[in-house]
């Protein structure tokens, strides 16, 4: 790094000195710079002049809190540039409030368009006494153990705000209210590891920008209310709850990784699953987990008749599903989900640390006949073209898994295992006739490791 920030010093020798601070602000970071002060009398203050300050990577060398806080203090004590774009600060705020307060002052009185503050290693919420909604230069709000609060109708506050990231806070429904009355550029909202008081309610029908929302590990969340007709990406990661979209013609992309409630033993989220499905069966991409395909598998009812419910994923071009102990899913499962998803191009099986072996006994003596004899050829898929398995160990369910899609899939070009690194511990010894059979329908496997 210090050899190719000298090169880039020498080249800036005769270089106006905006375009400088351009080039220093890109490519040489803030420590590089400390580094390399006495290389040029025109570079003696380059730490002062960069619009780049990421003070992430502060503590990489093993600094003191002392030592950190004393170089971070040097950089803002000497800054002469004129502006500054970006600041990210990874720190533990215990006992230098002030100093980070009045950091983050310099950076506000400098056009500031990024700020990245995060206060986890203090394991407390730092209450800032900084309005954040008055800044107008703000474009990316980035805040982990950070208070961050927002009145409604701020007379000029992040106006031009397009990404909002809050973390381990508590987030108030005034707050999310004021964000989208004010903030017409938003572009992406997460809150991740966040409380909030029962509903999180987003109204923007009028939002044009407003395309991707992010709610992971979100406590005390029971209903998620949302109007947003420019939605296209979706992440929601945690207990099933129970959804009310309006207008989401436009989502493209679903990230539905349910969790199971193990401190909830009746608990059954299936209803919730199906429920809440009308609003993803648009989609292109889905990523989820078994108890999305729980929900949709064929259960038996009164009088012991089989049924399931009716779904199409009609635009569906990729899916990605993730194993997870306890489940009663197997090929049966996944292939009577896949046959719905008519225009299905990629498919991704994450099967690390799982096994199917609890439920072979009901794929042997109910599921596998069908699904292996299919006359009628229910499960053919028309247009997959890359089938990828993670965590392949070679286990008779993972070769059936193979088998079928080595059969099904006509258009195959790529069929990809992917076994885990202690492979030689936990998988199988290879059945060798099997998949020499596999490899006659579909010679183009491909194994390799993690």
């Amino acid at each position: 790094m210090a050899e190719s920030s000298n090169k880039m010093m020498k080249l800036t020798q005769k270089i106006h000195d905006d375009m400088v601070e351009h080039i220093i602000s890109m490519f040489i970071p803030v420590k590089s710079l400390l580094q390399n002060r006495i290389l040029s009398k025109r570079f003696v203050d380059t730490n002062i002049r960069s619009r780049n300050l990421d003070f992430s990577g502060i503590f990489s060398r093993r600094r003191s809190q002392l030592e950190a806080v004393g170089i971070i203090e040097e950089v803002f004590n000497q800054y002469r540039g004129s502006d500054i774009h970006r600041f990210v600060l990874l720190i533990n705020h215990l006992g230098v409030e002030d100093k980070i307060i009045s950091w983050i002052n310099t950076c506000l009185e400098k056009n500031i368009q990024e700020i990245v503050l995060d206060f986890s290693k203090s394991k407390r919420v730092m209450e800032i006494p900084i309005n954040f909604s008055a800044v107008e230069t703000l474009q990316d709000l980035k805040l982990r153990s950070c208070k961050f609060e927002m009145l409604d109708n701020s007379p000029k506050g992040l106006k031009l705000l397009r990404t909002l990231l809050l973390m381990s806070i508590a987030v108030m429904k005034e707050t999310i209210d004021a964000v989208f009355s004010n903030c017409k550029n938003l572009e992406s909202l997460e809150l991740i590891n966040c409380s909030m008081d029962g509903m999180l309610s987003i109204h923007a029908p009028n939002h044009k920008k407003f395309k991707s929302l992010v709610l992971s590990s979100i406590r005390g969340l029971g209903v998620i209310k949302l109007n947003s007709p420019s939605l296209e990406n979706y992440k929601y990661n945690g207990y099933a709850i129970k959804l009310n979209f309006v207008r989401t013609y436009t989502l493209k992309e679903a990230n539905l990784h349910y969790n199971r409630n193990f401190s909830r033993s009746y608990y059954d989220p299936s209803d919730l699953v199906v429920y809440n499905m009308i609003f993803f069966t648009r989609v292109f991409v889905l990523t989820t987990t078994t108890i999305f395909l729980e929900a949709l598998t064929n259960k038996y009812v009164g009088g012991g008749k089989l049924e399931k419910w009716p779904f199409k994923f009609e635009n569906l071009t990729k899916f990605q599903i993730s194993f997870k102990a306890p489940t009663f899913c197997t090929l049966f499962d996944i292939a009577e989900f896949l046959k719905e998803c008519p225009k299905l191009e990629r498919v991704v099986i994450d099967i690390q640390n799982f096994t199917f072996e609890p439920q072979l006994p009901i794929w042997e003596s109910h599921h596998k006949d069908l699904i292996q004899n299919d006359s009628k050829k229910n499960y053919v898929l028309k247009f997959l073209k890359k089938v990828k398995i993670v965590g392949y160990k070679g286990h008779s369910h993972e070769l059936d898994i193979v088998e079928f899609f080595a059969k099904n899939a006509p258009s195959l070009v790529k069929l990809k295992l992917v076994m885990p690194k202690k492979a030689k511990c936990i998988a199988r010894a290879p059945d060798s006739t099997r998949i020499i059979d596999i490899k006659k329908i579909f010679p183009a496997i491909k194994v390799t490791e993690i």
